[in-house]
């Protein structure tokens, strides 16, 4: 009976850790602000997660730039998260993308305010990802 409770505990495990991996490619990559202008190499099913600083009580927001797709896709909405307990603080958007197809693309962001469209952006961000 405890042979049997170990090999379904096992399987469950081994289960879990696929799901969590993202199956096929599996795990994660997170990179920041630092990575700018390097290339990030992925294999497929994997993902990537990007965290860029930011303050939306400024008005300003990360925009992404047309071209990583259908090479990358993103997993869910952007999120932000405060840095401390202070209101109108500074924090981190957290952007995450799945590697869905072998590719060469850049991905790109700009930190602007929307109503702004026509003014150059106050910071850029650019790494050229790689999936193999």
């Amino acid at each position: 009976m405890m042979r049997g409770s170990l090999q379904s505990l096992v399987l469950a495990v081994l289960t879990l850790s696929c799901i969590a991996g993202g199956g096929g490619g599996g795990g994660r990559v997170a990179i920041d602000q630092g990575a700018a202008g390097s290339t990030v190499r992925l294999r497929q099913g994997q993902l990537l997660v990007l965290s860029l600083p930011g303050n939306p009580a400024t008005g300003y927001r990360w925009e992404q730039l047309p071209g990583a797709e259908p090479v990358l896709t993103p997993q869910e909405d952007p999120h932000y998260t405060p840095a401390g307990d202070l209101v109108g603080g500074g924090g981190s958007y957290r952007f995450t993308f799945l590697a869905r197809q072998g590719g060469r693309v850049p991905l790109r962001f700009v930190y602007r305010r929307s109503f702004e469209k026509d003014q150059a952006p106050a910071q850029s961000f650019e790494v050229t990802v790689v999936v193999e």
